[in-house]
């Protein structure tokens, strides 16, 4: 058996910014939904840090990827995650639009980690 390992405050505000932002955008319903989904696919909000990728995959299996110069609904609702997840961690950020989720997620737990610290941090761009 493998080692348990704890909740960091990153991945917690992670779990939370998404719950949050999901429910705000498509209401609780949709989100229980979505979240069983997502446990179908092994992919709990709490592993989220760790596989940024499967969760944008996931997103747009579930949403579409929209299509012409209209941003699918998967990807709005990742800047929208991403926008409350800056919030929580008191981050000043100004995205460029759009974003990357995962990219812009690994880059900002590299650069908490490597602050040690998870609150009132000051990114000017990510």
């Amino acid at each position: 058996m493998g080692a348990l390992r704890s909740v960091s405050e990153f991945d917690q505000l992670l779990v939370e910014a998404i719950d949050e932002t999901i429910k705000y955008c498509l209401g609780e319903r949709n989100t229980t939904i979505i979240e069983d989904y997502l446990e179908k696919q092994s992919l709990p909000l709490s592993k989220v840090s760790v596989c940024p990728e499967q969760f944008s995959e996931e997103l747009r299996n579930i949403m579409g990827l929209g299509g012409g110069r209209i941003l699918g609904a998967a990807v709005i609702l990742e800047e929208s995650i991403l926008d409350c997840f800056f919030k929580k961690l008191g981050i000043v950020v100004k995205l460029e639009r759009p974003v990357n989720f995962q990219n812009k997620l690994r880059r900002l737990e590299l650069n908490t980690a490597q602050s040690k610290r998870y609150r009132k941090i000051k990114i000017k761009k990510i």
